[in-house]
């Protein structure tokens, strides 16, 4: 298992996941952003699990049904379901 306390750029590995799908949303600020990428550039352990994370989200907007969508609260709860499971993760 990586050590997700690892330091790199300024930002902890631990960080780095906890803001991985904000990042892949496009959502973050500017400056967030920009740590993230600094910090990808010089971790390869998250730099190859953000890879094929991004890889996995990429296909599967490709391939999705725009008929099937989740409202804003549907989204808030599965993003709370994935911040509680990576929280109780660690």
């Amino acid at each position: 298992m990586p050590d997700l306390d690892r330091l790199v750029a300024g930002l902890r590995c631990r960080d780095v996941l906890s803001d991985l799908s904000e990042f892949l949303d496009g959502t973050l600020a500017p400056a967030r952003v920009a740590d993230i990428q600094a910090h990808l550039a010089e971790c390869d352990t998250c730099a190859r699990f953000g890879g094929r994370i991004g890889a996995m989200v990429e296909a599967l907007r490709a391939e999705r049904d725009d008929s099937f969508m989740l409202d804003e609260s549907a989204l808030t709860q599965l993003r709370d379901r994935i911040q509680l499971a990576i929280g109780t993760s660690r």
